[in-house]
């Protein structure tokens, strides 16, 4: 697995641990299901973004 991959899955996790879990649970709000699996889906994404655009920084710097 490409080291970009790697890299975006992890800031993806720790994205969607604290968005999804951490803030709500300490504001009070409800974690549903339906949240948790739109935002996988939008961390999941965003993480590789993050990973692939990092990948072009490094390689331009």
């Amino acid at each position: 697995m490409k080291k970009w991959i790697k890299e975006g899955i992890a800031w993806g996790v720790i994205m969607f641990i604290m968005m999804m879990i951490i803030f709500p649970w300490i504001e009070g709000e409800e974690i549903t299901l339906k949240r948790m699996l739109v935002g996988a889906l939008i961390w999941g994404a965003g993480g590789l973004f993050y990973g692939f655009l990092m990948s072009k920084v490094k390689a331009d710097s």
